[in-house]
């Protein structure tokens, strides 16, 4: 087969490239394997933005199959006061400034708000751009954390302060609209909630605030489709992909997806895995044997 791969950035890789810290995923590790992908023969499309500088009803004409895999990279808001404030810099995109080597000044002191691994890699990476005081605030206690918890041993040893049971509620910020402090409040665990976790309540009169030079929420991603629209295509509650389990169909034919974009936030490993059992189920709806050739 012939295969395009249409990148919106100026580097291939998505998230591996820019959301992955480099101490994580070496940038000379990821390029060989997208130079082994060139080499194979896959054409990359760089600079290349579906739904603008080409339309997906173009794409839809022009091949027999697609596969769909812009996982989730835009950032959920915490929606308190304040997050507009110059210096409140949401993880995703922090990570990516950073990875992007674009121009960054995080100050001496960062508050990192969430439990997941962009919230860790976020709080390490500051620490690596030189900020002298890291604080991850979470709003459940560490054993509920969804990061990894080796990730977050590892922030904790490189000098990252983890405090627990702590929710902001607004970021303050000076005259010059520049966030200068976080006010918090101190939670408790209440009854369990859907998720098997127990629900952080809010104790009265326990406010505090926490000076501030930088703010880094990293509560979750979302998924956005501008070149699909919703009407044409089953996406659940949660904003993602409805695919079939077997074959990694859309609900529009011809069109497969895979990684995050159907599962949510999820791990590089299950991405990638994706990836190749939707190749397998390409080739058969193209009339193949589904056989991958792994050499």
């Amino acid at each position: 087969y012939e295969v395009d791969v249409f990148e919106s950035e100026a580097v291939a890789g998505g998230v591996l490239a820019f959301g992955i810290p480099e101490y994580r995923l070496p940038k000379q590790v990821l390029q060989h394997e997208i130079d082994l992908i060139a080499q194979a023969g896959v054409n990359i499309h760089l600079n290349t933005e579906v739904g603008k500088d080409v339309t997906f009803k173009g794409l839809q004409a022009q091949y027999d199959a697609i596969y769909v895999a812009t996982g989730t990279q835009f950032p959920e808001k915490v929606n308190i006061p304040g997050e507009w404030l110059e210096g409140v810099m949401h993880g995703i995109n922090f990570l990516k400034d950073v990875n992007l080597q674009h121009p960054i000044d995080i100050g001496k002191t960062v508050a990192v708000i969430g439990g997941g691994n962009t919230a860790i890699d976020s709080a390490r990476t500051a620490l690596r751009l030189g900020a002298e005081r890291v604080i991850i605030l979470y709003r459940r206690t560490r054993d509920a954390m969804p990061a990894s918890a080796q990730e977050v041993q590892d922030a904790i040893d490189e000098g990252v302060e983890l405090v627990e049971l702590v929710s902001p509620v607004r970021f303050v910020g000076n005259r010059s609209g520049k966030a200068v402090k976080v006010e918090c409040q101190m939670m408790e665990l209440g009854k369990f909630d859907r998720s098997g976790r127990r629900k952080a309540v809010p104790v009265e009169g326990s406010s505090f605030s926490i000076d501030v030079d930088t703010v880094i929420p990293a509560v979750s991603q979302y998924s956005d489709l501008p070149f699909i629209k919703k009407s044409e295509i089953g996406v659940n509650p949660w904003g993602t992909f409805v695919i079939d389990d077997d074959t990694m169909m859309t609900t529009m034919d011809g069109v497969f997806a895979g990684g995050d974009v159907v599962r949510g936030p999820d791990t590089v490993i299950r991405a990638i895995a994706d990836g190749k059992n939707a190749a397998i189920s390409i080739d058969k709806y193209l009339g193949g044997k589904g056989k991958l050739n792994k050499g």
